[in-house]
């Protein structure tokens, strides 16, 4: 879930469930008298194999935040030898490990508290989770076991109900659904787009005439689809429109390829063929219906959220090709959901290298249980709405919480003593 924590972004590739069998019993070790438990949270002990986990999927959130900065890749020595926020990065992996392992019990006393319960078919499934992840190396090499696998899926498992219990379909802190298809229509785009290069097989920025061809090719497109009367008619044009680019496309490729040959005194053969496909009748049946898909190369786009810079605080400017490639994509965002008129194709220049032919619907025609408002929409959009509203509920919960270290689990299992050769 977008807005959630890492404990549940890390088990929910495994979909979970089970009881909340998580921690030993409170008092069961003395903090420093070994290393079985690795930190005492609220008077609840917390297995070290759960911190390792946690330590794994912090570790991965260092590595992506420096590949972020720095554009590349990093090897573990980089990570290693990196600054986090100021902090030395074993010291912010470990910090982060352990506001996991508070998130950690903070849901397992919620859960309890509201009563809550996993059904028969999460049991079954958690299991099916630990099966699938207990032999990979990661796990078994770190130390991490079925037991505190199966706990850290269940308590992610939890964190999901929990989350439904306050913020469902008209639940205490939740929605209508009425209310939360309007937030999903102001939140969510239905379009079609066409990504036409303008560079050549080569990579090379076109120029002059080619780039001139290309750009009076779509200018063209665009013309043709808005040429129709309908709106239904404008999307199927764009369909086809869509067929002819990737025509001329292969065209162009077959060309280069004749060219390149003949400049080197070979001889090709064209490799574009055309299928037909038969289609033999039921002998069961008087007639055979073909469908179409009404809505063939459509998509759905998120509305991303802005991050504005506070007052009298500079707006850091980069030049990474990621920053490029984020700053192509917020623009792209803010044109269709502000921009864009309903059933009208545009050109857009989405970057140096690339122009798009681009067309907008209207998401209510599409907005039931049968075609895309299904309870996974629901669920996710739901997600969107309140995710940190939830996170920030808990998080006021577990801050509160005593937390006491053991010193020498967090010496043993320091994230790079660890196999993190995956």
């Amino acid at each position: 879930m977008k807005h959630f924590s890492k404990l549940t972004a890390a088990a929910a590739a495994v979909i979970l469930a089970a009881t909340s069998a998580g921690c030993s019993a409170p008092g069961a070790i003395t903090i420093g008298s070994g290393t079985k438990n690795a930190v005492t949270i609220d008077g609840y002990d917390v297995r070290s194999g759960i911190f390792i986990f946690n330590e794994l999927q912090a570790y991965n959130e260092a590595y992506y935040k420096i590949y972020q900065e720095s554009g590349s890749a990093p090897s573990n020595s980089d990570i290693q030898d990196a600054k986090i926020e100021d902090l030395d990065s074993e010291d912010w992996i470990q910090n982060k490990a352990t506001d996991y392992c508070k998130q950690y019990v903070g849901i397992l006393r919620e859960f309890e508290k509201v009563g809550e319960e996993l059904s028969a078919d999460d049991l079954k499934k958690i299991n099916d989770a630990v099966d699938a992840a207990k032999d990979q190396t990661i796990y078994k090499d770190n130390g991490v076991g079925e037991k505190s696998l199966k706990d850290v899926y269940t308590v992610s498992y939890m964190q999901s109900q929990l989350f439904k219990h306050y913020y469902g379909i008209d639940k205490e802190y939740g929605c209508s659904e009425d209310d939360l298809k309007k937030y999903y229509e102001d939140n969510t785009a239905r379009i079609k787009y066409l990504s036409v290069s303008l560079t050549d097989s080569d990579g090379k920025k076109l120029e002059g005439d080619d780039l001139k061809e290309v750009t009076d090719l779509v200018d063209k497109y665009v013309k043709e689809i808005n040429a129709e009367t309908t709106n239904e008619a404008k999307f199927k044009k764009f369909d086809e429109i869509k067929e002819k680019y990737n025509e001329y496309t292969t065209k162009k490729q077959e060309e280069a390829a004749a060219a390149q040959a003949a400049a080197n005194g070979e001889t090709t053969t064209s490799s574009i063929t055309t299928s037909t496909v038969t289609t033999t009748a039921d002998p069961d049946e008087s007639t055979t219906t073909t469908t179409t898909d009404p809505f063939a190369n459509e998509v759905t786009l998120a509305k991303l959220t802005e991050t504005t810079a506070p007052v009298g605080e500079a707006v850091e400017v980069t030049t990474t090709a990621e920053d490029a490639s984020q700053t192509a994509l917020k623009s792209f965002n803010n044109k269709v959901f502000n921009d864009l008129t309903l059933y009208k194709a545009e050109k857009y220049d989405y970057d140096e290298n690339t122009v798009y032919i681009v067309i907008k619907g209207d998401i209510k025609e599409r907005l039931n249980a049968d075609d895309i408002w299904t309870q996974e929409t629901i669920d996710n959009t739901l997600t969107n709405r309140y995710g940190q509203d939830f996170t920030d509920m808990m998080k006021s919960l577990y801050d509160t919480y005593d937390v006491d270290k053991n010193k020498r689990a967090y010496k043993r299992y320091a994230p790079f003593k660890l196999n993190l050769d995956e």
